[in-house]
């Protein structure tokens, strides 16, 4: 495992505690790593998390849309806001 998969999954572990969520999307500049990233930090994810063997799976998929993932829902935002 990666030095980089394993902060990341630690972060990620620290939020799925707090928020409970069913679903990571990985987006931005880790989209480009995430054929490396993504298994190992799924694996260090599952060995982390905090009630790991109870918990509901958590999914971590990279974004559909890569590296224009933040610049489309920031387009979108802004789109139905002057619309409303």
């Amino acid at each position: 495992m990666s030095e980089h998969s394993r902060w990341l999954a630690i972060g990620l572990a620290n939020l799925a505690c707090v928020l409970d969520p069913e679903l990571f999307v990985i987006g931005g500049g880790l989209v480009e790593a995430c054929d490396l990233l993504i298994e190992p930090t799924r694996r260090a994810f599952s060995q982390l998390v905090e009630g790991g063997s109870i918990r509901s799976n958590v999914e971590i998929v990279p974004a559909a849309l890569g590296q224009l993932a933040g610049a489309v829902g920031a387009a979108l935002a802004a789109r139905s806001s002057t619309l409303a």
